[in-house]
């Protein structure tokens, strides 16, 4: 059933026969991942994307012994740190699997090749790549022009799923906010 959602989005892309298809897909390399498990440090070259059938995972920095989350990435859904994959630098986050995943995972040089070998797969990365461009630009600009109230009313539309999954001090972080101001904003919103 979980590996449905990747054949459906596979199936997605336009201009390649089963045959193709067969071939790009077995470049992706199935894998459980136990929670709490780091799949990115900070310092190191992103070698793989992820693409996730069940569960759970977080990009996350450090500073000052604190963590920050910055994305959170769910069934359906490609989860990595992009800028490190894609310039193949350090990365200046950490990607963790916050429940129990099961994913298919492509390492940069298989998908180079993919994008060699099979053009139709250059327009499919694109609109992958443009609606994260998007989704990281709606949580910037929410950054700066939003209240923390605003951004969690906005998560609870946008993400509810992710209310319930997500420690809130974690949630906490992704807004920019404290556990305590996350406890008042809940209250508040509750009352009204």
């Amino acid at each position: 059933m979980a590996n449905d959602i990747f054949l459906n989005m596979m199936g997605q892309v336009e201009g390649l026969s089963d045959s193709d298809l067969n071939t790009i897909r077995q470049r992706f390399e199935p894998r459980k991942i136990k929670r709490k498990t780091n799949l990115l440090t900070a310092g190191k070259i992103a070698t793989e994307v992820y693409f996730i059938l069940e569960g759970c995972m977080r990009l996350y920095y450090e500073k000052d012994g604190a963590d920050i989350s910055a994305y959170f990435f769910t069934e359906g859904s490609f989860a990595g740190a992009y800028d490190s994959f894609i310039s193949q630098r350090p990365s200046r986050h950490f990607i963790e699997a916050i429940e129990p995943c099961q994913v298919v995972a492509i390492s940069y040089q298989n998908l180079q090749q993919s994008l060699v070998d099979f053009p139709p797969m250059n327009g499919f990365v694109r609109k992958v790549m443009d609606e994260r461009f998007i989704s990281l630009h709606q949580l910037y600009t929410s950054l700066i022009l939003d209240s923390p109230e605003e951004r969690y009313l906005n998560l609870i539309n946008t993400r509810p799923d992710l209310i319930n999954r997500i420690p809130q001090h974690q949630i906490a972080t992704f807004l920019g906010v404290t556990s305590v101001s996350l406890s008042r904003i809940k209250k508040r919103v509750a009352k009204k």
